[in-house]
């Protein structure tokens, strides 16, 4: 008889993914650098030969990743390299503009997340705080494999968002998902940062069960700032 594995799987490949892949190629390979503005959405289409509905979508993924930008009324641009990640000559620009665009989110999560520790601390509920202590028995559980498709380290940030009463906040958690998911990938590497990064989550959470604002506030704050140290020490 055949053996049963010899045949794999077809996978589908939709447009726009192969356009993502494209764009990456052509970063990494250094035929499109940072700053470099792609051409018209018109003018991309025609010669990629797809339609202008899978070149938006292409381009909302490369966004979310952070490689390249929307500028209103001035088209698509690869996004700018953060010279504090380009110490070493030799570099993946894929990987750089990556690690960039983490260290963009970074800093605007120090302007957003420490008052949601504020207000959580605050509002939170019973039932918030059981929601935002099942997050970190789910970490504790998963988070140890940063490429496992689980969204803990964001759940807790939702869960925290939640807490907050304001649905605003929330939407911001959830529209910045994938951001989550790039932060832990460049983050989350090893164990001794993994555990770490667990500690400050459960520091987080005994703050805002004791009602303690200012610490909330505070260990929020040292959790986004071991972050950032974590991705500017990392530039291999």
């Amino acid at each position: 008889m055949m053996e049963e594995n010899l045949f794999n799987a077809l996978q589908t490949t939709r447009v726009y993914e192969k356009i993502v892949l494209q764009i990456r190629g052509l970063i990494k390979e250094g035929k499109l650098k940072p700053n470099d503005r792609l051409p018209a959405e018109r003018e991309l289409a025609q010669t990629l030969g797809c339609s202008r509905t899978s070149l938006r979508e292409a381009c909302r993924v490369l966004e979310s990743e952070g490689l390249i930008v929307s500028k209103p009324g001035g088209g698509r641009f690869i996004q700018q390299l953060d010279q504090r990640l380009t110490m070493n000559g030799q570099f993946n620009p894929v990987a750089v503009l990556e690690k960039t665009a983490v260290i963009h989110f970074i800093e605007a999560r120090e302007a957003l997340e420490p008052k949601i520790a504020e207000l959580a601390s605050k509002r939170a509920t019973e039932a918030d705080i059981l929601k935002i202590e099942n997050a970190i028995k789910v970490m504790e559980e998963k988070l140890k494999n940063p490429d496992e498709k689980v969204d803990a380290d964001s759940n807790f940030h939702l869960a925290l968002a939640e807490a907050t009463q304001n649905f605003v906040f929330v939407s911001l958690m959830e529209t910045n998902v994938n951001m989550y998911r790039q932060v832990r990938k460049q983050t989350l590497q090893s164990d001794e940062r993994y555990s770490e990064s667990l500690q400050e989550h459960r520091t987080i959470l005994e703050a805002v069960k004791r009602k303690d604002t200012a610490g909330a506030v505070e260990a929020m704050n040292v959790h986004l700032r071991h972050l950032r140290e974590n991705v500017l020490n990392n530039t291999q």
